[in-house]
């Protein structure tokens, strides 16, 4: 077995390259989880929605600039629309969080003016009342 040839690299150096190239591979995946909640959201994919909503609460998925609470709290009332077998009481909490607790009675409306379109092109009926 032949040595290899080695490059003296100083540690602090040696460890920003790392984190450079771990960041990157971080991003990509941001980027590209977000498009796929989105994507699987509107399939109708509980887990997907709530990451979605998630995603555009907090702005921490790269393609969400800022945060879109409106389009947050339409994804909140969506998954407590939908009847999925898994909406516990996280979704209310998250749904009080998001809409009742951070959002103006005209902001709750539009809200709600998306969730009922999302809701249709989703499930193709309309959003059920929610007992709010």
């Amino acid at each position: 077995m032949e040595p290899r040839a080695t490059v003296p690299l100083l540690p602090g150096r040696f460890v920003a390259i790392l984190l450079v190239g771990a960041a990157s591979i971080t991003s990509a995946t941001a980027q590209e989880s977000f498009y796929l909640y989105q994507r699987n959201a509107l399939a109708g994919n509980y887990t997907a929605q709530r990451n979605a909503a998630y995603c555009l609460k907090t702005a921490k998925c790269e393609g969400v600039i800022f945060s879109r609470m409106i389009e947050a709290c339409a994804w909140r009332i969506v998954i407590l629309g939908s009847g999925h077998h898994w909406v516990n009481q996280s979704d209310i909490d998250n749904y009080q969080d998001d809409c009742v607790s951070s959002l103006s009675a005209q902001e709750q409306g539009a809200a709600l003016a998306q969730a009922e379109q999302l809701f249709k092109r989703i499930y193709k009926r309309t959003l059920p009342p929610l007992d709010r």
